[in-house]
């Protein structure tokens, strides 16, 4: 069906034909051609336009997932879902989208059931315009639709009324259910007013200002971590009162402490989690290192400090490896500890820690230290100044391993990342391979009730290219039988000649079944030379953890032991590394210093006696080496390297120990560990004189200045200068990231970041000549999504979304498509006729320039056929005809005026001129014109 929006201006018509009738054009083409063009631009004019069903209506369901929602809310959210598709009709589509600190499609739109939420979100945030944005291009751009947003309205990302803006602009109305958290007698620490740094000996202010919603008795405390600073009663009036709390820090300079606000109403919180406050205090001052010894009775710690840098002593297990505590010390000092004794996670902050916050990191040799102590592959190995491959010509003997992997039905179960248990562990079996050589031998194995030979052992060259059997391995239900396991691998290492035989078996620490008479199979494998290892997934109080570490003490290996599979790779890398060799050098070796050793210490002697042993090392490009062994192989002693914004040291010697040999008795021992301890601090003072660094708490952040002082020339206009920002939250892996400061005024340079319930945010300015300046460590008191101005906010903003684009809350979500328009939907015709018009001008230009199409109508005219007349009809053999002259019809004038005039006969000799055609003309013209 087609209409007409402007009709009347067909009537253009009319006038157009009759100038056309009055000024006719030459040839018989032209004039209609004209004429086609008038009528196609009269009727684009009239705005033609195709009126067409409309499809479906397309409904997309913006579901907050903040923690801000009421118990319960994503229950709530999938029956509202479902009630809007059991309304729709069969051509309609509906969309989910989750949001909390960022927005997912969780359901495209279509016509199939929403099958509920999978997305994991982090709830401390909620960014509600990203979340209309993911909606708004889920909806085509011709189609009807709507936006129905379940949510209770706070937000903590940009203003939505952007996002609402477009919406409008496409005719997209935003409708809303509102769904909040009672907050009736909600008591709150509503702000903490506190410095963030304090002097040495200076006293901590702390005003707490308490949102009571009725008059009532309150008790109240402040706690300094796990000490009990003050505790209280008192009655409140009902609004704002403000709480005022002294304390008087013991600690050292440099150090941070952790405070933490509690109050408690008399009736029943409906939101506790904003009871508590917690803030963070720096002490200024020169900050101390700390330093993780190898036993209690070490004297490591007492030797740095007396390089003139304050030292304060932690054991492995009481390590707080979070930003928060880390960020009170210069640096840290690992000795001679086990990486497992740490942790993955530790390791993790350390490294960030030494990268994005201008920390120091020492480590000392020994026989739990580097390779050998499961550094290897771990997330601090890339800090370091030297590396821990395993290179073939350090390696004596070849090696002939088998990899038996547990592919039982726990090993099904999802991990982070998007991969399985199961896909882990073949990636730690591909770390075996990759870190083979030639002559080496490797076979694979999976184990489920009875084993499947995956890979049968062969030398590892024949084994590379074929990697997808070893990645292809699935778990196949069941348990594993852990004789069953033994007795293959032990089987697939008969018969090798390599110099090394070994085991490794990965297992479920909690799912190890069927061990049989494993003790008598583990004896006589050993006394054939074969050694095992096991790596456990669970942690050594799983039930078959004993069962496991007995089989590695038994083999004569190793036994590792996580929770986290992500670990897996690793720890199959660390004891295919530590079977192949064992890194520990114990020859006597003495160590030469080379010219680089005033950059560690500017009074040292150049010689040294002789070292009990070392980690054999490498040297990572870029990193300096102080000292070498005097061996053949010429290994890094000591070393220095900068790691973005931090300093990393190692000596890879023992500080104290049996092993120490006579370097421990040196005459500059004390000087040595001193310049160790210096380096490992980095400079006495942070920053660049003429430029100080500020940050500023801002509603749901903080800001970073740094003022210029302008005065001196080379810092105006100064560039390249950045803040490293660390974040961390316990239990999560640290985010770090590069912000540039740009110039906001003529004298400073500022940015504004923002900050989750949570985490803690740790600020380093780094200056363009390589200085650092670390502000003091910063968090929010609580999650955002609990303050109390969000229960006023939240309706009222979702009511301004709906205001400003036609939407309204809608309490039976069922009906939202009844306010989907239903109508035929307009394709205008116009551009088309105008394309036509167009076209059919181009053609009356080329026909009046050329006359083309004309002179072809003309010779097709012309070539056609005709009926032969009587005179000049063929004889017809079989027939004589009488043939009569024709008499003369009498001359008139009439017949003579209209008499065709004989023609001209052609003088012999006289070539004849055959006639031009149009297209000749045209041609000859234009010659003559421009000639």
């Amino acid at each position: 069906m087609m209409t007409l929006l402007q009709p009347t201006l067909l009537l253009l018509v009319l006038p157009c034909l009759a100038a056309l009738w009055v000024w006719r054009l030459p040839g018989r083409l032209l004039t209609p051609f004209r004429a086609a063009v008038y009528v196609a631009v009269a009727l684009a004019l009239a705005q033609p336009a195709l009126l067409l069903r409309r499809g479906g209506g397309t409904v997309v369901v913006v579901a907050d997932r903040s923690a801000s929602l009421p118990p319960g809310a994503g229950a709530r959210q999938e029956a509202l879902i479902r009630s809007v598709q059991a309304a729709q009709r069969a051509d309609d589509r509906v969309g989910v989208v989750s949001f909390a600190a960022r927005a997912v499609v969780e359901h495209p739109p279509q016509p199939s059931t929403f099958g509920g939420f999978s997305t994991l979100h982090d709830p401390h945030a909620s960014d509600l315009s990203e979340g209309l944005q993911a909606a708004l291009s889920l909806i085509p751009p011709d189609a009807a639709g709507r936006i129905l947003v379940l949510s209770d309205g706070h937000f903590t990302g940009r203003d939505p009324q952007e996002a609402a803006g477009i919406a409008a602009s496409r005719g997209i109305a935003i409708d809303y259910r509102l769904l909040t958290r009672g907050a009736a007698g909600d008591t709150a620490v509503a702000q903490v007013d506190t410095p963030h740094e304090v002097r040495a000996g200076e006293a901590v202010l702390v005003t707490a200002w308490i949102d009571s919603p009725v008059e009532q008795d309150v008790a109240f405390s402040l706690r300094c971590g796990a000490q009990l600073v003050a505790q209280g009663a008192r009655r409140l009036p009902r609004g704002r009162t403000p709480l005022v709390f002294r304390d008087l820090p013991k600690a050292g300079g440099g150090t941070v402490r952790g405070y933490a606000v509690t109050v408690e109403g008399a009736g029943t919180d409906p939101i506790p989690e904003n009871n508590t406050a917690r803030f963070l205090v720096r002490v200024a001052g020169r900050k101390p290192l700390i330093c993780v010894p190898a036993s209690p009775g070490s004297g490591l710690p007492a030797l740095l400090a007396a390089g003139g840098v304050e030292v304060e002593v932690r054991a492995p297990e009481a390590l707080d490896g979070g930003v928060e505590a880390l960020s009170g010390y210069a640096g840290i000092v690992i000795e001679n500890v086990r990486a497992d004794r740490l942790g993955h996670n530790t390791l993790q902050m350390i490294e960030a820690w030494v990268r994005h916050a201008g920390a120091g990191l020492l480590m000392t040799g020994g026989r739990n230290a580097f390779g050998v102590g499961g550094y290897f592959r771990s997330a601090l190995e890339s800090a370091l100044p030297v590396s821990m491959e395993l290179r073939r010509e350090h390696r004596k003997f070849s090696m002939a391993i088998v990899v038996a992997l547990d592919r039982s039905g726990s090993m099904a179960a999802p991990v982070d990342g998007g991969k399985t248990k199961m896909d882990l562990a073949n990636l730690g079996t591909m770390e075996v391979l990759n870190m083979l050589s030639g002559q080496d031998e490797m076979g694979v194995i999976a184990v489920d009730s009875q084993p499947h030979r995956v890979v049968g052992r062969a030398p590892v060259e024949t084994l590379r290219g074929d990697e997808r059997r070893i990645l292809g391995i699935q778990s196949m239900g069941g348990g594993i039988f852990i004789y069953e396991a033994l007795k293959a691998a032990a089987r697939e290492l008969a018969g090798s000649k390599a110099g090394v035989r070994h085991i490794l078996l990965f297992a479920d620490a909690a799912d190890s079944e069927e061990p049989g008479k494993y003790k008598d199979l583990l004896q006589a494998v050993t006394a054939e030379g074969i050694t095992v290892s096991v790596v456990g997934l669970g942690t050594t109080a799983d039930v078959d953890a004993a069962l496991l570490k007995d089989i590695a003490e038994r083999g004569g290996g190793q036994s590792f032991f996580t929770d986290n599979a992500h670990e897996v790779p690793r720890l199959f890398a660390q004891d295919t590394f530590m079977v192949a060799r064992n890194t520990w050098v114990t020859n006597a070796v003495t160590p030469r210093f080379t010219v680089a050793l005033p950059q560690l210490s500017d009074v040292l002697p150049s010689d040294a006696p002789p070292l009990g042993g070392y980690n054999l090392c490498y040297l990572r490009a870029g990193a300096t080496a102080v000292a070498v062994t005097s061996d053949e192989n010429e290994a890094p002693v000591v070393a220095l390297r900068r790691h973005g914004t931090g300093r990393a040291v190692v000596f890879t010697g023992e500080a104290d120990g049996a092993d120490a040999g006579p370097f421990a008795s040196w005459d500059a021992t004390g000087e040595f560990y001193g310049a160790l301890a210096r380096a490992c601090a980095g400079p006495r003072e942070d920053g660049v004189e003429g430029l100080l660094a500020v940050q500023t708490p801002i509603s749901g952040g903080v800001r970073i200045t740094v003022y210029a002082d302008t005065r001196r020339p080379e810092l105006r206009g100064l560039d390249g200068v950045a803040v490293e920002v660390l974040r961390h939250r316990p239990g999560f892996a640290p985010q770090a990231e590069r912000l540039p400061l740009p110039w906001r005024t003529a004298d400073t340079l500022a940015t504004e970041i923002s900050l989750t319930g949570g985490e803690t945010l740790l600020a380093t300015v780094a200056y363009p000549n390589g200085r650092t300046e670390t502000l003091a460590p910063i968090c929010l008191p609580y999650s955002p999504e609990y303050a109390p101005a969000a229960r006023v906010a939240g309706p009222a903003a979702l009511a301004a979304l709906a205001e400003a684009t036609g939407g309204v809350q809608r309490v039976d979500t069922g009906n939202v498509w009844q306010a989907i328009p239903r109508g035929r939907r307009q394709v205008p015709l116009a551009p088309l006729l105008y394309l036509i018009a167009a076209f059919l001008f181009l053609i009356e230009i080329f026909e009046r320039r050329t006359g083309w199409l004309d002179a072809r109508l003309r010779r097709r005219v012309t070539a056609s056929p005709h009926p032969q007349s009587e005179a000049t009809a063929p004889a017809d053999p079989g027939h004589v005809r009488e043939i009569r002259p024709p008499s003369t019809p009498p001359t008139t004038p009439l017949a003579t005026s209209f008499a065709t005039p004989p023609a001209t006969p052609t003088p012999a000799g006289v070539p004849v001129t055959p006639e031009e055609s149009p297209l000749t003309k045209a041609k000859r013209r234009a010659r003559e014109r421009t000639g």
